[in-house]
């Protein structure tokens, strides 16, 4: 397999853009070529240099560069990120160009498109791993409850601003479905949306992230005799999170089961959002609040907590629940987080998005950790290498694209 990648990626950054070099080292491994077109600075996966059949190809779009240089000076952020969007489009189209130039002499077999969907049309086999479904993050904030957070934190403007960004996000991508022959969803819930946005569901194909399994083995699994346990909160607390069913819904337990506490590791201070709802709950005994956490020092966290907690409204694919996962410990999420997918035994899940429902899913967990944590924990690392590791990965995502090629060369006949 030959192929040639355009999109987002990082090194050792833990999100999708991070796994990606991953996933890309591992077909390097397995004998594929690879040809990264990027931007030196931006998305340049350094990790990959040297490697046998790695290139990296330099794309540049000066006009962009020289625009996002100039609305970076202004005082509001707004126009940096509409720059962003349309400096994003001319560098998937300009690099599909610089793909299709060099396909005479590299003959590529598939392009693939990294954690974005594709823009750009192509003579040649398309697959593109997006975020997220193009509508579902626009219609979480929309819904009342997480509005009203929203709207309390960041002002009516803001609001309005980013749903102005998911209208723009919502005509492109429907401009754009027909584009990719490959659609890679996080999670059966992630395709499912994307089918229900117009997608062709025999285009569409769930796969979770590969997740570094090995970071976490030395992380113990949950004892037994315990006489309490902690709840953790973990990354981002954006409005479609629920930061605030969190809080009410550990702070219900606790009226009951006074031996629970709960950790909220995160960069709470810098968000308006986050700030406001945790100040009711400063001095309560339940809680403790905590800076950001690097990703390195995640698995030894992991080994100081019992369950992760991930409320989140439309959730794709949450990276805190896989790793979660690894470490051997149970997690409670929403009916609409596609993480749940993945989660078996070691899932907590609640049916509404009420603080009463995310208190009885708690309590449904602590249980399980004072009377099962050998074998919740157990559970929990049995569902990560079934679904998570870099082989089970790598195979599930050489078929699937091995099954678009094959897709477009029977309908071009």
């Amino acid at each position: 397999m030959n192929v040639a990648v355009l999109g987002i990626l990082a090194d050792r950054v833990g999100s999708g853009a991070g796994t990606f070099p991953v996933l890309l080292r591992a077909l390097l491994e397995r004998g594929a070529r690879v040809d990264c077109f990027g931007m030196r600075g931006f998305n340049d996966p350094t990790s990959l240099e040297g490697l046998p059949g790695y290139r990296f190809m330099d794309v540049r779009v000066p006009f962009f560069e020289r625009l996002h240089a100039r609305a970076a000076r202004l005082k509001t952020p707004y126009p940096v990120a509409a720059v962003a969007q349309v400096a994003h489009l001319a560098y998937q189209r300009e690099a599909v160009r610089r793909i299709e130039a060099e396909h005479p002499r590299a003959h590529y077999t598939l392009i693939f498109c990294t954690d974005a969907q594709a823009l750009a049309r192509s003579s040649l086999p398309l697959a593109c791993w997006p975020q997220s479904p193009p509508q579902t993050e626009g219609e979480a904030l929309r819904t009342p409850a997480v509005a009203r957070v929203a709207i309390e934190g960041h002002g009516v403007a803001r609001w309005a601003a980013v749903q102005a960004f998911y209208g723009y996000r919502w005509a492109v991508a429907r401009a754009a479905l027909d584009f990719s022959d490959l659609y890679l969803c996080g999670s059966r819930w992630a395709r499912d949306e994307w089918e229900r946005f117009g997608a062709k569901p025999e285009r569409l194909r769930a796969l979770a992230y590969p997740i570094a399994l090995d970071a976490h083995e030395s992380t113990p699994a949950l004892g037994t005799g315990r006489d309490h346990v902690t709840f953790l909160w973990l990354g981002r607390s954006v409005p479609r999170k629920r930061l605030d069913l969190f809080l009410e819904g550990v702070k219900l337990l606790h009226e009951r089961q006074p031996s629970v506490r709960a950790r909220i590791v995160g960069n709470l201070e810098g968000d308006p959002v986050a700030a406001r709802l945790v100040e009711a709950f400063r001095h309560h005994p339940a809680f403790s609040f905590e800076g950001p956490c690097a990703h390195t020092a995640v698995p030894k966290l992991f080994g100081e907590v019992d369950v992760l907690v991930q409320p989140s409204q439309n959730e794709n694919f949450g990276f805190s629940v896989a790793e979660a996962l690894a470490a051997g410990r149970g997690v409670v999420l929403g009916p609409s987080n596609g993480t749940a997918d993945y989660a078996g035994e070691a899932g907590f899940l609640f049916s509404e998005y009420r603080a009463a429902d995310v208190a009885r899913a708690l309590d449904r967990a602590r249980d399980a950790v004072l009377g099962r944590g050998p074998e919740l924990s157990a559970a929990a690392r049995r569902a990560a290498r079934e679904h998570f590791s870099l082989d089970a990965v790598t195979e599930r995502f050489t078929r699937f694209a091995s099954d678009a090629v094959a897709n477009r060369a029977a309908r071009r006949r």
